[in-house]
């Protein structure tokens, strides 16, 4: 019996493109909190990203954020679960992203910063699209030295990442993940932040047996959640790696993969 429901965002359950939630999966998600699950989403997306989608689910318990970064209470805004960088490392690395003159964003807590330099970079420009997403700073340094920080974000060509990527392995490997995102993009995040161990941390919180819990996802990220759910969903869009770790792999998201799921499941 599934107690609790995890599902990604971006490429589970709305469209690169569209960036809607169809009527149909909407249907299903509504009639699976009807039954009594609870719905979470869990997103590299921060809080304000993922809130539109929130609020068209009507979800008002748990959120999980920044891939797993930030366990949230929705109603109070209580910071459940949450995975901050070294203050030492997150300078370090700081240092190494500003010497390579890329731009870059912070994400903490409820918000993502971005130094007021880099405001008129196009990610930037299409992160603060949502309401108070984006707040400006002066200073990164100064920031990431006053605040705990949950991981960075930044933009460059495919030869400085590259670079950027085997310095920061090498001298901060055991401690950090150094990940490339979508085109040109690279994350740098805690070790010990996964979707997967923030997922667990919340079914502790709530007394549910992992065997319960849910999970559909598509991309690497989704991987860790995967293995610590019960039942490990799939989308039939998932890339390879992913499938070879799901229990079961729905329909794509053209299809309304995640519909597909939960009536299999849960309804």
């Amino acid at each position: 019996m599934v107690k609790m429901l995890a599902i990604d965002i971006d490429g589970t359950l709305i469209d690169f493109e569209q960036q809607n939630i169809t009527s149909k999966v909407k249907d299903a998600v509504f009639k699976a909190k009807e039954k009594g699950v609870y719905v979470v989403l869990i997103s590299g997306r921060n809080y304000y990203s993922m809130k539109r989608y929130l609020e068209d689910l009507e979800i008002e318990e748990y959120g999980i954020t920044t891939n797993g970064g930030l366990v949230l209470d929705l109603k109070t805004k209580k910071r459940i679960i949450e995975n901050d960088l070294d203050r030492e490392i997150a300078i370090d690395v700081l240092k190494e992203i500003e010497k390579n003159q890329v731009s870059y964003s912070i994400f903490a807590g409820l918000h993502i910063y971005a130094p007021h330099k880099h405001r008129e970079d196009p990610t930037i420009k299409f992160l603060a699209k949502e309401k108070d997403n984006v707040k400006y700073i002066e200073s990164g340094m100064t920031f990431v030295e006053e605040n705990t920080i949950n991981k960075y974000m930044f933009v460059g060509k495919d030869r400085v990442l590259d670079a950027m990527h085997k310095t920061i392995t090498s001298k901060h490997g055991d401690d950090v993940n150094v990940e490339y995102g979508f085109e040109h993009h690279m994350e740098v995040y805690p070790k010990s932040m996964n979707k997967g161990i923030a997922l667990r941390g919340l079914a502790d919180e709530l007394d549910i047996d992992m065997k319960h819990v849910m999970a559909i996802g598509d991309a690497e990220n989704d991987i860790s959640m995967l293995k610590a759910a019960g039942i490990g969903v799939a989308m039939g869009n998932a890339i390879k790696e992913v499938k070879d770790y799901a229990d079961y792999v729905t329909k794509g998201i053209a299809e309304d993969g995640v519909a597909h799921a939960i009536e299999k499941y849960i309804l």
